[in-house]
């Protein structure tokens, strides 16, 4: 009985710090630091964690958020074919001379990686972000059955297997469609449910659930409080 009642008090505890943060973050921050308010660029990054890396994985495409108050008010997607650092070095094993956005996230430090693919977006694009939201099939698959079903034409149904879709579309003999352009097909659905009022709360719920169990990595940190703050969520 003790333990329960303890167990009651962290939670109420932690819904007071999170009530103590809605002050704190809609009123004394200013929009320059909060990205739920004013206008900010959010990159999102999807990586497959299939290719081993030190780090979280490769990157398989990229997307610029453009939020004003936090919504959604414009995507701009990036294929990282090409894109490539003028002056960061890519790691040894990846074998190359300049680090490509498909490397970004090779290491074990994942903000500074964060920072990286930052630097290499906004070289090759013009657009500087604000904060990082890097993506794992594991999450992609949980977002997808929340504002599905997601119909792939020529392909079918996607369900859970997000990463088998992208690899059969573009790794068949026959395939016509470059990674990036494969996941575009899965993406773009999910973007504009984040656009619509009866997906958004839906959609929120689950990136929420799918960032406490570690398959979404969000930069800087206290942006996922800023976030439930602003969407009404909670994290606990």
């Amino acid at each position: 009985m003790i333990r329960k009642k303890l167990i009651v008090l962290i939670v109420i505890l932690a819904l007071i710090s999170v009530s103590t943060g809605y002050v704190i973050y809609q009123y004394e921050q200013p929009a320059s630091t909060n990205v739920m308010k004013g206008d900010h660029n959010v990159l999102v990054l999807l990586a497959d964690t299939n290719e081993k890396r030190p780090g979280i994985g490769a990157v398989d495409m990229a997307y610029a958020i453009h939020v004003t108050d936090g919504d959604v008010k414009n995507i701009t997607p990036i294929y990282p074919g090409g894109m490539v650092s003028s002056t960061l070095p890519e790691p040894a094993a990846a074998g190359g001379d300049k680090l490509k956005l498909n490397d970004a996230l090779w290491n074990k430090d994942t903000a500074a990686d964060a920072a990286d693919a930052q630097s290499i977006v906004q070289e090759n694009t013009g657009i500087k972000t604000d904060a990082v939201v890097i993506l794992t099939p594991p999450a992609v698959d949980a977002v997808v059955a929340t504002v599905g079903p997601i119909n792939i034409p020529g392909y079918g149904t996607i369900t859970n297997n997000s990463i088998d879709v992208i690899r059969n579309l573009t790794e068949k003999k026959n395939s016509t469609l470059t990674r990036g352009q494969a996941t575009d097909l899965i993406m773009n659905p999910i973007l504009e449910a984040a656009k619509n009022p009866t997906k958004a709360p839906s959609l929120f719920q689950t990136v929420t659930q799918q960032y406490l169990s570690g398959n979404i990595v969000i930069i800087p940190n206290d942006l996922m409080t800023q976030f439930a703050i602003s969407k009404g969520l909670k994290l606990v």
